[in-house]
Formats: structure tokens, sequence, C-alpha cells
């Protein structure tokens, strides 16, 4: 009832955020390195699991990662070597 009454902004945002919190979830003794944490994170904040259902999430997290350490492996050094700050060449290598 209550996510009625909020406009479709506000609702947006609160979806988004159910969403970071899944993207936050580690397995007990299987935590991630701290670069695929910034990856995963950045496709949350940037929209990218707007459109997967919640109880989809963490599949697609895992799928990314996957996919990251497989095909992009570079992009997640130039993430270690940056001191896990993102510059504009790595966000686009991410988008």
């Amino acid at each position: 009832k209550f996510g009625s009454v909020l406009d479709a902004s506000t609702q947006q945002q609160l979806n988004r955020g159910v969403r970071l919190y899944e993207l936050l979830k580690q397995g007990q003794y299987e935590p991630y390195e701290p670069e695929e944490v910034v990856a995963t994170l950045f496709t949350g904040v940037k929209g990218y699991c707007d459109r997967v259902d919640v109880e989809h999430v963490s599949a697609f997290e895992t799928a990314f990662l996957a996919h990251m350490r497989t095909t992009h492996a570079g992009v997640l050094k130039e993430i270690v070597d940056s001191g896990y700050q993102l510059s504009k060449e790595v966000e686009d290598k991410l988008h």
C-alpha cells in the first residue's frame, strides 16, 4: 500500500535499492574480490539491474562476474591498478 502513494521517481529509487542490496549479498565463505564488487555495484548504480526481477539478481550477478572474469579480466585488473577508483576509461569499458 505504501508504494502506491509514492511518485514514480521515488519508487524507482527504492526498487534500485532493493537490487543493490541483493548485489551486496555474498555466500558464506565465498567473498568476492574488491574489483568484482566495484564492477558489480557499477551495474546496479547505473541501472543495468533495474529490469531484472529481484529473485534473479543473484543469477545475473553470477553470470556477469563469470563474463567479466573470462572476457574482460583486463578491466578488473585496471580497477585494481587504479586503487579501486573508476576512471572514465574503465567506466566506458563497463558500459
